[in-house]
């Protein structure tokens, strides 16, 4: 019995979708930025942090086509919706993270064995410390949205953006210790930023394989605890749950004493939709299906 009319597709607000097009137009200025003047001072880590810029770009319109295709309503071909659009482009930006991150130290190999030196220049500082004020504006800006909507992909966003700042800033002391006489000190930045780049492809990666492999977002044991206690239930079992983390589908069976009245075991299932909800904001959809209680597993009823 589904006591849930169906999902229909949510459609992106438009302050979440403004931040992510501003992030769009930020990290693509910072990126050409970035490279420009990475070649103009020889900076392998300026270079690097240009091209992560640059695949932040590209996450945010990856992101931003993903959250359309993923919002779309059901029909016939998707009854359960498109959302795993998003799980497939974030695991999709997580491996082009992890090909931009064995680029940055395929260079950052090449100025070690090679002794290629930046020229660490006030204008280069100017540009790294213009795009750190820049990453830190659109993350409290982004922050701000997440806390009035709650919006999974901005809250992505501004988590992917935290890291670009860490990369930045470890830039920008690359630079100040080249310009001290420790030309090893770009090359490292190097290989950091690119543990960055890295450690965010695995995550990305990670979140949208486990959304694909259907990995359950709900642990079942609290589940049972949760319909246990609903009035009328004799037993609770086949739980089963799927989605990301901001958007659970579920369904479950319960067992009801074989004499109650199909009206009195709607009103049970319905109860239960509500008690799952409230405690799980992110469940979309909950099937419950209603079997009559069999004799045999009198023992193990619900207390």
């Amino acid at each position: 019995m589904s006591v849930s009319p169906g999902f229909g597709a949510r459609i992106l607000p438009s302050t979440p979708l403004k931040i992510l097009l501003v992030a769009f137009g930020v990290n693509m200025s910072l990126a050409l930025l970035k490279i420009l003047w990475g070649h103009r001072i020889h900076s392998v880590g300026m270079l690097a942090d240009g091209y992560h810029a640059l695949l932040d770009s590209a996450s945010d319109l990856l992101c931003l086509l993903g959250s359309f295709a993923a919002n779309r309503p059901p029909d016939s071909d998707h009854p359960y919706g498109h959302f795993k659009y998003e799980s497939l482009t974030q695991a999709a930006v997580g491996l082009l993270l992890f090909f931009t991150g064995y680029e940055v130290l395929t260079h950052s190999y090449e100025e070690f064995v090679l002794h290629l030196h930046p020229h660490a220049t006030l204008s280069a500082g100017l540009v790294m410390g213009a795009s750190i004020l820049l990453q830190t504006l659109l993350y409290l800006g982004e922050r701000r949205v997440l806390r009035l909507t709650g919006d999974g992909i901005v809250g992505a966003d501004a988590a992917h953006i935290k890291s670009d700042l860490l990369a930045s800033g470890s830039v920008l002391v690359g630079l100040f210790l080249s310009s001290r006489g420790l030309s090893e000190a770009d090359p490292l930045v190097g290989v950091l930023i690119a543990g960055f780049i890295g450690h965010a492809g695995y995550h990305l990666l990670r979140e949208g394989a486990l959304v694909l492999s259907d990995t359950s977002p709900l642990p079942p044991d609290e589940i049972l605890y949760l319909v246990g206690k609903v009035p009328g239930v004799t037993r609770c079992h086949t739980i089963r749950a799927r989605g990301s983390k901001n958007r659970i589908t579920m369904d479950l069976t319960v067992d009801v004493p074989g004499a109650m009245t199909v009206r009195e075991s709607h009103e049970i299932a319905d109860r239960i939709e509500l008690a799952i909800r409230k405690s799980y904001p992110a469940v979309v959809d909950v099937v419950v299906h209603i079997e009559p209680e069999k004799e045999e597993l009198n023992a193990s009823r619900i207390p």
